[in-house]
């Protein structure tokens, strides 16, 4: 017996969102691979390291990601021959692909909220941790240096953040104030900064650093950094798992016609 006309619809209207889903997919994986390796995502993740994992929690969402754009690659190929062949088998099982699916997004949208708020809290730790370890630990020197010449800030809560630091006291910086990559700079390359003026720069006269050095700290960019990559979570997230609820709806309406 042939399909309905309603059947044929849903039959049409699942073919479509199949193509959609696989295009959703592929931006999904992509995006999960740029945050894994682009050099100053990764960069910026070593400072916000979760101590006890050694990783950034939000590397742990962007696995997520590439995990899922996998799973819409397999669960599309089910849904468009279960559409085609009219195949019940199939239909069910693009259902159930569709529903765990859709699960994984929103956990991966909460979870980024929610590791949001705990790295957020961590935040204020960082001017210890540059006090302990700038100029002795290499990756951590080198994120602390790439962010305050992305960000055009110094420290953590200032430049006062150098002061009485392990890279000061052992004479790390050789009578310097403050990194050089809170200076103005006139390539803008943290690996190899060239200030504007050095001799300003370190000056502890207010009237002439301030010319020629960062004053603002670098708290509030690194907060805003965070609430981006969050923003980017929840909207991945929640905006693919509805999505997924068209394609539900579909399958189950075809899967009642065959």
């Amino acid at each position: 017996m042939g399909l309905s006309c309603g059947a044929r619809c849903a039959k049409g209207f699942l073919v479509t969102f199949n193509l959609i889903f696989w295009v959703s997919g592929c931006f999904i994986f992509a995006v999960g691979v740029y945050l894994l390796v682009d050099k100053e995502k990764i960069t910026l993740f070593h400072l916000i390291a979760d101590p006890d994992i050694g990783y950034a929690l939000d590397q742990y969402l962007a696995w997520a990601l590439v995990g899922i754009g996998g799973l819409v690659f397999f669960g599309g190929f089910c849904g468009c021959c279960g559409a085609i062949r009219e195949n019940r088998c199939l239909l069910v099982t693009y259902f159930i692909f569709l529903f765990l699916i859709m699960g994984s997004e929103l956990a991966v949208g909460i979870l980024s909220v929610i590791f949001q708020n705990k790295t957020l809290t961590r935040l204020g730790e960082l001017s210890t941790l540059l006090k302990e370890e700038y100029g002795i630990d290499g990756q951590l020197t080198e994120a602390f240096d790439f962010t305050q010449t992305k960000f055009n800030c110094c420290g953590i809560f200032g430049p006062q953040d150098y002061e009485g630091s392990a890279w000061m006291t052992q004479d790390l910086g050789k009578g310097d104030a403050v990194a050089k990559t809170c200076c103005i700079l006139t390539n803008g390359d943290h690996l190899d900064p060239k200030p504007l003026n050095s001799s300003w720069c370190q000056s502890d006269k207010p009237t002439e650093s301030s010319q020629f050095r960062h004053e603002e700290g670098c708290l509030h960019k690194l907060e805003d950094f965070l609430r981006d990559i969050t923003i980017l979570f929840v909207a991945i997230g929640c905006g693919a798992a509805a999505l997924e609820i068209f394609g539900m709806i579909f399958s189950i309406c075809l899967c009642k016609e065959v």
